[in-house]
């Protein structure tokens, strides 16, 4: 009875964090509008303090999330299969709390705002328009905004304005790769990384997805035909 008792309550915890999609992706959004607004318009000290600490608090919450997904699994946590499962379908959202901890690794908090929306994103990237409407500009806005955080102040530094830190994330996650800019501190550079990354892999996805639905127009025709 006490084990079936604890298991309904594990599942409807899970299921609450499941229909909270629309207040996690509202949270991304402050968090990437507050994110933006410290880096762009680099405000006074006291305006930055205050942003700063609703942005830890936003991340707090994202803490507290990850924990209560980790409760309302740990019937499948205790063997090595279910704890490969579970980091396989939320490895965005333990790295997105881990990394950004490391204050040296805090321009990682690009992770932070993907994990807001990867409800909406991950999960639904069967769909064209997604892919290639909401995704790669995201990839590329978060990023452009998380390399300039490294590199405006750096002596030598390419990358010193928003609009560079926009035309670099182009060049970087279409693989074009210039050369014009490019980021030169280690923080920039696991930004850089991180794009490239996901960058080719979205691509490479929206290319299967391409070819999938040619394919399919072809084969519709062709059985129209007959």
């Amino acid at each position: 009875m006490g084990k079936n008792r604890s298991s309904d309550i594990e599942s409807k915890l899970a299921s609450a964090l499941d229909r909270l999609e629309s207040f996690w992706m509202g949270l991304g959004f402050l968090y990437l509008a507050i994110y933006s607004f410290q880096v762009v318009a680099q405000p006074s000290e006291a305006v930055f303090s205050v942003l700063e600490a609703v942005n830890w608090g936003i991340y707090g919450v994202f803490a507290v999330e990850l924990v209560l997904r980790i409760v309302s699994e740990r019937a499948s946590l205790t063997s090595l299969q279910g704890a490969l499962d579970f980091a396989k379908m939320y490895w965005l959202s333990v790295i997105a709390v881990m990394l950004p901890a490391f204050r040296s690794l805090r321009v990682l908090r690009v992770l932070v705002v993907l994990r807001a929306f990867e409800p909406f994103l991950w999960r639904r990237t069967h769909k064209l328009s997604i892919v290639t409407l909401v995704t790669v500009p995201l990839l590329m806005y978060t990023s452009a905004v998380s390399v300039l955080e490294a590199e405006q102040n750096v002596d030598g530094a390419s990358i010193t304005s928003f609009g560079d830190a926009v035309w670099w994330s182009l060049a970087t996650v279409t693989t074009v790769g210039y050369g014009d800019m490019y980021p030169i501190t280690h923080e920039g550079r696991l930004v850089a990384t991180f794009l490239m990354i996901l960058g080719i892999s979205l691509f490479g996805a929206l290319t299967a997805l391409l070819a999938a639905w040619v394919l399919g127009e072809d084969k519709l025709a062709k059985q129209k035909k007959s």
